[in-house]
């Protein structure tokens, strides 16, 4: 049944479920010939940093499926240059990588329905090139994609000498998604020291994208210009020594309220504040030492599954 299932996007911590579901298809193929599996630390990478999978997790909360796409840039291997794709039409392109069923759960179109699932989450990247590899004896995936619109363009020897169709669809635009960015990043001067930057890697993203400016400080009642803040410990203190933790955490609860009113699944926000910081933030004895956290807003936003990252970050690799 359909709703046996939740089809959602996987986490680190999917990874070792992912590799069993892997291992279990190699050991079961009909022909080993079809599939070739990945490492451990190629499905890690790909479920956050290179890419993204998509995965079906069965009512007892066990992984039934898995969808990995690929985001190869301008690598050797990216099956855009069987396309001859230009090299901006390359970081564009996309693996519809690899997928595998656990043999118990075979039957429940678990394959089609997370390609449809990977190619919605797709909408929020600006990857437009869709592509592929698959055995020409292997019906049941060649039959999945092309019933969603994917073309042979090309059989050849692929991976080691195994024959491979290639097969290649052109994602149809869709509308903008909505991505929430934290204000001082598009020119806005609302940081402590009332200074913005228009940084020109987030700016680039209005080429795909609405971004959503928000400031947190500001939606909590903090002034501008204002004291420099650090969290520690779960409270966020200022230079002078003032507690505005009630501040922060009323302006994460209302940047999250934004994201769902305006339907953002992600999030690039200003790096290293208490605020907005994600992975790593400034320790809280004001030194300028960093330290492994979260600010506020970007903490509130991960635990209500919206991806958050930082300016710094690759887009095209991430979003």
């Amino acid at each position: 049944m359909a709703d046996e299932f939740k089809i959602r996007r996987a986490v680190p911590g999917d990874a070792g479920q992912i590799w069993e579901v892997m291992e279990q298809a190699v050991q079961t193929m009909e022909n080993e010939e079809w599939f070739v599996p990945d490492d451990k630390k190629w499905i890690e990478d790909h479920i956050e940093r290179q890419g993204f999978t998509m995965v079906a997790e069965a009512e007892k909360g066990e992984i039934a499926a898995f969808f990995i796409v690929a985001f190869p840039g301008d690598d050797e291997g990216n099956l855009g240059r069987e396309l001859r794709l230009g090299q901006d039409q390359l970081l564009l392109s996309a693996h519809m990588d690899s997928a595998a069923v656990r043999p118990e759960y075979r039957g429940n179109h678990l394959q089609g329905r997370l390609l449809e699932a990977a190619e919605r989450e797709l909408c929020l990247f600006p990857h437009e090139y869709l592509l592929c590899t698959v055995h020409p004896d292997n019906h049941a995936s060649l039959n999945t994609m092309l019933r969603h619109g994917y073309v042979i363009v090309a059989t050849k020897e692929k991976y080691h000498g195994r024959l491979r169709h290639i097969l290649y669809k052109k994602k149809e635009r869709p509308i903008k998604p909505n991505i929430l960015v934290s204000a001082c990043l598009v020119g806005a001067h609302c940081r402590y020291n009332e200074k913005g930057v228009e940084d020109k890697g987030v700016m680039a993203m209005m080429e795909w994208a609405n971004l959503i400016p928000v400031c947190p400080e500001i939606l909590g009642g903090l002034p501008t210009p204002r004291k420099p803040a650090e969290r520690s410990a779960g409270r966020v203190v200022a230079a002078d020594g003032t507690d505005v933790t009630q501040e922060y955490e009323r302006g994460a609860r209302e940047t999250l309220a934004l994201a769902k009113a305006y339907g953002c699944k992600a999030a690039v926000l200003k790096e290293r504040s208490p605020s907005c910081g994600s992975g790593m933030i400034y320790d809280g004895t004001h030194s300028g030492r960093l330290a492994k956290g979260d600010g506020v807003t970007a903490e509130l936003l991960k635990k209500n599954g919206i991806r958050v990252v930082g300016e710094s970050q690759e887009f095209l690799r991430v979003f």
